[in-house]
């Protein structure tokens, strides 16, 4: 037998007998800390959200507040917090960072600013249209204008970046909305288009650049994923249409380099010890002690705008009004299940462990529960309200950014 089937034989062996313990670690916690919460997975299987509520008719909603000015951005939840950014004013220069009781949907307070770049978008998207992420301690907000701002949880601002003074021709009339991600310390922004593009690594406590490469002059709305090594390196997974890089946290160094043709609007998802990289073909990378390997290809299993999703022993894509289930042993497709009122959809799905909730972009939301062989539509809820952002998922309820306010659906007692 080929050596070289042995050896992916082997991997997809070893591969699956870790999966055990990753089907038995449901994800769960009481904080959503980037976008598709702190790991990177976008699964939250220990919480159980309602699958009916209904917020026109204020079914399930325990509270909704209008936000200082929009945005297409997911929430965070950090300290007790629900955290959005928003943008206003003339040509939506006037960005904003506002935070809410994550309890009662008091707002507690907003930090304001007026950008330094370009803010023009599509009329689809926004200048608040990256998520922001946390260390817990601190909110990263990158806004499409290329400004990156640090405040804490007092919203007291830290430090300010406005990376287009150094790079006055980044930008696109579409938007710059890849999100920031961070890291053991460092803030990994990646802003590309077909003007002066890089990718930098800034210190989370004092804003100032430890490292930056330059990049193709191409297009590119993946957002950078934050990834534990198997020797316990922090690093982050870079991709763009031609090739997919794992780059040192701290230094920048290139570690790891892979030809892939990768998606440049869906990003990598990450559970370890996989990484999932769409694009032409999605591709599953294991990292271990020895370095990072490829342990399948899929040229089937495959997105469409929204990002994957692991929980479990299977990686979820969503391809508009259709959920398909892939096995994270070896990329085979298990089940396709077409999604009944679910229309255009931008936000990547949520795994919960009361199903998988699907949002299009005009507010209707369907939850199907994956019965291991087969998908079944449980629930199809409302939010009445424009919708593009990725929820975020803690304890048993769901926070919403729609365009211009911010959701929490909790269960109510009948």
């Amino acid at each position: 037998m080929n050596r070289a089937v042995v050896s992916f034989r082997f991997v997809q062996m070893s591969l699956a007998i870790s999966l055990v313990g990753l089907w038995a670690c449901a994800v769960n916690g009481q904080e959503w800390l980037a976008f598709r919460g702190d790991g990177g997975s976008g699964a939250a299987l220990r919480s159980k959200p309602p699958v009916d509520f209904d917020v026109p008719e204020g079914k399930h909603l325990a509270w909704r507040m209008d936000t200082t000015g929009r945005g297409i951005g997911g929430p965070l939840v950090v300290g007790g917090l629900v955290i959005v950014t928003g943008c206003d004013g003339e040509d939506e220069r006037d960005i904003h960072v506002e935070a809410f009781d994550e309890q009662t949907g008091e707002r507690k307070w907003v930090r304001s600013l007026r950008c330094t770049g370009r803010p023009y978008t599509h009329p689809t998207s926004a200048n608040a249209s990256p998520t922001p992420a946390s260390d817990g301690q601190r909110i990263f907000a990158l806004f499409s204008s290329c400004d990156l701002l640090c405040v804490d949880l007092q919203g007291r601002l830290q430090w300010y970046r406005g990376l287009a003074v150094d790079h006055p021709q980044t930008g696109n009339d579409i938007s710059m909305s890849s999100s920031p991600s961070v890291i053991d310390g460092v803030v990994a922004v990646q802003l590309e288009n077909q003007g002066d593009s890089f990718l930098t690594g800034i210190d989370a406590e004092t804003g100032q650049t430890l490292w930056e490469i330059p990049r193709k002059r191409q297009s590119n709305w993946a957002t950078p994923q934050a990834i534990t090594l198997g020797g316990g390196e922090a690093a982050f997974s870079i991709q763009d249409g031609d090739e997919l890089l794992i780059v040192a946290a701290k230094t920048g160094d290139v570690l790891h380099e892979f030809p892939i043709k990768c998606d440049r609007t869906a990003s990598a998802s990450f559970s370890a010890p996989l990484i999932v990289v769409p694009g032409e073909e999605t591709v599953a990378l294991r990292t271990d002690s020895s370095g990072v390997e490829v342990v399948w290809r899929s040229n089937k299993l495959r997105p469409q705008r929204c990002s994957p999703v692991i929980a479990g022993n299977k990686v979820y894509m969503g391809r508009g009004s259709v959920l398909i289930a892939g096995s994270l042993v070896d990329g085979e497709i298990v089940w396709q299940k077409r999604l009944p009122g679910i229309e255009t959809v931008w936000a990547t799905p949520v795994a919960t462990g009361s199903g998988i909730f699907i949002f299009d972009a005009s507010g209707n939301v369907a939850v199907v529960r994956d019965d291991d062989t087969a998908g079944e539509v449980i629930g199809q809820s409302v939010v009445g309200e424009t919708i593009l952002a990725s929820p975020a998922v803690v304890g048993d309820s769901l926070y919403l950014r729609t365009e211009r306010g911010v959701i929490k659906i909790a269960a109510q007692s009948p």
